[in-house]
């Protein structure tokens, strides 16, 4: 019930409980006890007597047709699942790589929860009911991972032009594969890999975005969403999730002809910390530098005093005495 439920309150005005109930065929408590599991998970649902229940305009259940519809899916084949929650979408697709190679074409999973969404290195992504993206991508590649250099940072660059296109503005990058919005993380990126790393493989892009997100959560740094935002750009997750994957299967295909570089460009456009000195973290080491941008492999270029360095991986923060 819940789907049609948030279609009629998509418009972002008040519904009695009796207006929805007499309109789907059910109680007025049957529609209390449905809104009240959507509000005991965080959901941004606004009571007031008199007036009955409103959502954020444009907020509605996942409906797999409107985001085909919106992604105007590419020449490759593709199988499509939506699901209503699972524990990780990337986990979803690594187990069917597992039962059927890495043949076939791309495969998107998409779930309105994640029980155990998963970020970069091992850490847990917080993923509520109905109120945010959860989604992986596998798409296949050949002639193994090094094919894959920079595709992370692809991803992302997509997705930040996906929320500019729909009305979002201030969204930047944060290398390797975080989304920032007022200096705080919207978005994240995950990326596995299936299959044999030096030949036919399967990429496996897992994204997340904060959506309608306002309750904490357990996250452990600072975060933000879409709807915290208070910008007017649009909160239709259907209108995003195909928004972003209609842009990402035409990158993905130029990907893989050219690989990265004809995207460097625009990265830099986009990368929030350009020219700021930062520290880079990778297990015991540590750097200190000016963030330079990425090259065509989208290695981090970190100018040292003693020269420029390049980074595969790691954790950036800016420096505190970096004041520009």
């Amino acid at each position: 019930m819940l789907a049609p439920l948030l279609k009629m309150m998509s418009d972002g005005q008040f519904h009695s409980g009796e207006e929805l109930g007499r309109a789907l065929g059910v109680s007025r408590a049957a529609v209390w006890k449905a809104l009240k599991r959507l509000e005991d998970d965080g959901y941004p649902l606004q009571r007031v007597r008199g007036k009955g229940y409103r959502v954020p305009q444009g907020a509605s259940m996942l409906d797999l047709s409107a985001i085909q519809a919106a992604a105007r899916a590419s020449a490759d084949p593709i199988g499509w699942q939506l699901l209503d929650a699972v524990d990780s979408t990337n986990a979803e697709l690594m187990r069917q790589l597992a039962g059927s190679g890495a043949g076939g074409g791309i495969r998107i999973c998409i779930a309105e929860q994640q029980t155990s969404g998963k970020g970069r290195r091992g850490r847990a992504w917080v993923s509520p009911y109905a109120q945010n993206i959860y989604l992986s991508v596998a798409v296949p590649f050949s002639e193994g991972a090094q094919k894959l250099e920079g595709l992370s940072l692809l991803v992302g660059l997509v997705l930040v032009e996906s929320l500019q296109a729909l009305g979002f503005r201030g969204v930047g990058l944060k290398w390797p594969n975080d989304i920032l919005l007022d200096g705080r993380k919207l978005a994240g990126i995950l990326v596995e890999i299936a299959g044999d790393l030096t030949s036919d493989c399967v990429a496996v892009i897992g994204v997340g975005v904060n959506v309608l997100m306002t309750a904490e959560g357990g996250i452990d740094q600072a975060w933000t969403s879409l709807l915290l935002s208070r910008q007017r750009g649009a909160l239709d997750r259907n209108a995003l999730t195909g928004e972003f994957l209609r842009r990402l299967l035409a990158a993905l295909e130029r990907f893989r002809r050219e690989g990265f570089q004809p995207f460097v460009e625009s990265w830099h456009r986009y990368h929030l910390w350009q020219g700021r000195e930062v520290r880079v973290q990778a297990g015991d080491n540590s750097w200190t530098g000016k963030a330079m941008g990425v090259d065509a492999r989208g290695a981090l270029r970190l100018q040292t005093a003693a020269g420029e360095m390049l980074l595969h991986g790691g954790e950036v923060t800016l420096r505190l005495n970096d004041d520009s």
